[in-house]
């Protein structure tokens, strides 16, 4: 039993330690936050950056760019370190015994921010009042039990908040579909649930058609079989009196290496990667595409030389170097950032200069090897000059915060930049006190 023992108290002790590593993660972002610059306003400039909330009523304010800060610090991308300032500032200002709770490591990091976030529509007075009434279930009571609590007592805490909610949610109906790459996507839907059960009931009874027919799979296999018939459209009866609608069109950008087109090869795993409208559907096999794409209408696209360096004389950019630019960087080129190139800014690394009298705009400034895709804010935050950056050979992205942190982005990775002079002056200094 001494082994057991042992391993027992190393798993505790693990625990404790991950708990504490934890805890003072968040109170390393509650002291940015605390020491974050105030931002200097510059007359005039949309670049400028402004004062925002640090979370919900009664968290205090900070610079809106501080989320570029902690997020390169962190490896997050932006909203995800939105969401971690965020929790932090309404743990500290809107929950004080959870935070206390989690310095003292009766509760887990992740478990207080998932009653900040569900509690951040509250007052600050109801948030406080929620904060209370957990205070002595942290350490003592389950989880799923206390969110379970949690979900009532927001609702007693505000229950007009409760109904407004409800009516939302009615009125939020959405169809999200995420494709994850290995020819199968997820679909979730938000729908009325007299719609839902129509829907439901539409499925059943397609699958108990299947069952009488023979199928043997599983009935959730045998209900995605289903949805897929009720998606997929019948191919059109030119002959018929009233035809079907015509297929939907499917602009596709189709990325095949140059080896894959050539039928002589030995290789039988050649794949494409295939972009649509509705976002990117990931890598397919090329047998897979005539399945994938046999019920839409194609327009096929120009290819793209993605190693030449095409350049226009004016600010704008011809759609020709805004697809080559986006179908090589399909994110932006921030640290860690995940907003995608297709919906982003695309930033000139050297900003433009442009025509004065008697000083005509250089020729070739709007070139592939001096852009970059940027989200809106991260834009604002290179433009203003908080952030620098210089790009020195093509898609290759350095970038220096502030504080002259430094960070280089190539084909979607970060790497940070570490100085070692600094080691090399405390070692320096360490062995000139050894030997006194």
């Amino acid at each position: 039993m001494t082994r057991f023992r042992q391993a027992s108290d190393r798993l505790v002790d693990a625990d404790t330690a991950v708990r504490r590593a934890e805890a003072d993660r968040l109170a390393a972002v509650a002291a940015m936050i605390d020491a974050y610059p105030a931002p200097t306003p510059i007359v005039d400039s949309p670049a400028a950056e402004r004062v925002v909330s640090a979370g919900a009523e009664g968290a205090g304010a900070v610079g809106e760019f501080v989320a570029l800060e902690v997020g390169a610090l962190l490896g997050l991308s932006e909203p995800a370190a939105w969401s971690l300032v965020h929790d932090v500032a309404n743990l500290r200002a809107r929950h004080p015994l959870l935070w206390a709770a989690v310095a003292e490591l009766r509760v887990e990091a992740w478990q207080a921010r998932k009653v900040a976030l569900a509690a951040e529509e509250l007052s600050a007075e109801a948030a406080r009042w929620v904060d209370a009434e957990l205070a002595e279930l942290w350490g003592v009571v389950a989880w799923p039990r206390i969110r379970r609590r949690l979900a009532g007592l927001i609702v007693r805490a505000d229950a007009d908040l409760a109904r407004r909610k409800a009516e939302i949610a009615r009125r939020d109906r959405f169809v999200s579909i995420r494709h994850l790459g290995d020819s199968t996507s997820v679909l979730t839907a938000r729908m009325d649930t007299a719609a839902a059960l129509t829907l439901e009931a539409s499925l059943d009874m397609i699958v108990d058609q299947m069952i009488l027919e023979g199928a043997q799979d599983r009935l959730p296999v045998l209900r995605a079989r289903a949805l897929e018939m009720l998606a997929t459209p019948p191919l059109p009866d030119a002959a018929a009196p009233n035809p079907s609608p015509g297929l939907p069109l499917a602009d596709v950008v189709v990325h095949i290496a140059a080896e894959a087109l050539d039928t002589a090869a030995t290789d039988a795993t050649n794949v494409a990667r295939v972009a649509a409208r509705g976002g990117d559907v990931g890598p397919v096999l090329l047998d897979q595409l005539a399945h994938l794409l046999g019920h839409h209408r194609i327009r096929v696209l120009p290819v793209t030389d993605l190693a030449g360096d095409p350049s226009a004389d004016a600010y704008e950019i011809p759609d020709r170097i805004r697809r080559q630019l986006v179908i090589r960087e399909d994110s932006s080129v921030f640290p860690f950032s995940t907003s995608r190139s297709r919906t982003a800014d695309l930033d000139h690394t050297i900003p433009y200069r442009r025509s004065t009298p008697g000083s005509p705009a250089p020729p070739g400034q709007t070139r592939i090897s001096n852009l970059g895709p940027l989200s809106r804010r991260e834009h604002r935050a290179k433009t203003a000059g908080i952030w620098t950056l210089s790009q020195p050979e093509p898609g290759v992205y350095e970038w220096t915060n502030r504080a002259g942190r430094r960070w280089t982005v190539t084909r979607g990775r970060t790497a940070e930049f570490r100085d070692r002079s600094d080691e090399r002056i405390d070692l320096v200094y360490t062995s000139c006190v050894a030997l006194g």
